[in-house]
């Protein structure tokens, strides 16, 4: 039977959906603390950059033929370079996906149960991102789909905030008062993480060039979502009072009041868990990819989960969300040097296979 392969549309969710997350309820802030007025002007060259990466990602699977990218790896470079390789990715995504569920489980745990352990509420949630990423990547892009659908039909709740929302509070002035440009580019980037796992799709997608735009197109909704939450949030408080709210999206949403329903920023947060179970899942299925090239004997569900379980116990090393968001920030700088790094490597590896095959 021919292998099912996935759905260009569903790779376009899945992008969008492993991009998203928690980030969206800190991005008004992080945008106003580091770039100041008009902050949101810099989801633009952020977006650009992603832009241009997914471009190389797209070079690789021309150069390729839509070859695996470690049978690209496998033909040009020994195992003593590439296992050092491998582990050092396994390290980088098993721990992003892990970071990302500790970061919710914190929020939440603050949000809604303030006297529950927040290991006991990650290991729930783990147990959840197991289950979902053992069924593996085909049906992930299903599922997808529904947990895509969720997060999306919150958008219509964006008209309640336009009663309050000024233009005044805007300003004339662009980047006035902002900390740390350099950073908060960085911190930005770290929301558009997730695109850069599409290079482990190829064996998977669809024959042909055409489902590559649709990773541009998954880019582009979490573009305009992000740009959404970003200019409401500049417009319905000003650039002071957004610089220390620790989660505006939020505290917007606290302004909100249907009679059925109280406190509804805590069951809009809690929908976001459709989001965090797919973007660790994705991580982690990430992670397993790369350790099944050296531990090939060993089924890669219990690769899955011993990397849950060894990273289970690091996540008890950071006990506050600050220092949760310290590590993202570094594991965001290996991240961002992987995204770019990583496809020049696969390109000049290809330019050099290309040029032996025409002196053979």
């Amino acid at each position: 039977m021919e292998q099912e392969k996935l759905h260009r549309f569903h790779i376009a969710l899945m992008v969008f959906n492993t991009q998203s997350g928690v980030i969206v309820f800190t991005l008004p802030r992080l945008t106003a603390h580091y770039f100041g007025t008009n902050g949101w002007l810099a989801l633009f060259p952020v977006f650009l950059f992603v832009t241009l990466n997914i471009m190389l990602i797209s070079a690789v699977h021309r150069l390729g033929g839509g070859r695996s990218v470690f049978d690209i790896l496998q033909s040009s470079l020994p195992r003593l370079i590439l296992y050092p390789l491998y582990l050092l990715l396994w390290g980088i995504f098993s721990m992003i996906g892990c970071l990302v569920v500790k970061q919710y489980v914190l929020i939440y745990q603050l949000l809604i149960f303030p006297s529950t352990s927040d290991m006991l509420l990650k290991f729930f949630v783990d147990l959840l991102v197991f289950l979902y990423v053992a069924k593996g990547i085909y049906t992930m892009s299903k599922a997808n789909v529904l947990f895509s659908f969720f997060l999306l039909s919150l958008l219509p709740l964006a008209i309640y905030f336009t009663q309050e929302f000024d233009l005044v509070r805007l300003t004339s002035f662009m980047f006035e008062g902002g900390t740390d440009m350099k950073e908060g580019f960085l911190r930005v980037y770290g929301a558009y993480m997730g695109y850069e796992l599409t290079l482990f799709l190829f064996p998977y997608a669809e024959p042909g060039k055409k489902w590559l735009k649709y990773i541009h197109l998954g880019n582009g909704i979490t573009m305009a979502i992000y740009l959404l939450a970003t200019i409401l949030g500049f417009g319905f408080f000003n650039v002071q009072e957004l610089s220390h709210l620790a989660f505006p999206l939020l505290d917007m949403f606290s302004y909100i009041r249907f009679p059925f329903v109280e406190r509804l920023q805590n069951f809009l947060y809690s929908v976001f868990l459709f989001s965090i179970l797919h973007t660790a899942a994705m991580y982690y299925w990430a992670s397993q990819s790369v350790l099944s090239r050296i531990f090939r004997r060993i089924p890669w569900k219990l690769l899955v989960f011993c990397t849950m379980v060894i990273t289970i116990f690091t996540a008890s090393i950071p006990e506050t969300l600050i220092k949760v968001e310290g590590w993202f920030r570094l594991f965001s700088i290996f991240q961002l040097g992987f995204s770019v790094a990583f496809p020049l490597l696969l390109i000049i590896l290809l330019l050099f296979q290309r040029r032996s095959k025409k002196h053979a």
